[in-house]
């Protein structure tokens, strides 16, 4: 296992029941900001989970596409994410391109790692 990248996810998985929390208690009557701030708790969460997958794996990864697919999953997370919790507060986005290349780095992100899977370090395994 990864430890620094097993250390980041859980303090990503925090980060998400912190903000869940918050955004239970401090989000307004406004019912789009609130199945915002879910949607965007949800991916949070979801992609969180994933790279503490990525981290128990990384034994049989490819490195350099394990490195590449974890990156591309944790910075993709923080834009979509992020931007969606922003939007949630303000109403709006504050870089409005910023949440679909974050979609679009987490599924390459995730694609990658799939290679890396394909590639990695054999044992024994089909």
């Amino acid at each position: 296992m990864n430890r620094w990248l097993a250390a980041v996810a859980a303090f990503s998985l925090g980060l998400a029941v912190l903000l869940g929390a918050v955004g239970a208690h401090a989000i307004g009557g406004e019912p789009a900001a609130r199945d915002l701030w879910r949607t965007a708790s949800f991916w949070h969460t979801a992609n969180s989970l994933g790279l503490l997958g990525v981290a128990a794996l990384w034994p049989v990864l490819a490195a350099r596409l394990g490195v590449a697919g974890a990156l591309g999953i944790a910075i993709g997370s923080l834009a979509f994410c992020g931007t969606v919790y922003l939007q949630a507060l303000q109403g709006s986005a504050p870089v409005p391109m910023l949440a679909p290349f974050g979609g679009v780095l987490l599924i390459l992100g995730w694609l990658v790692v799939a290679l890396a899977c394909l590639r990695g370090r054999r044992d024994g395994g089909p």
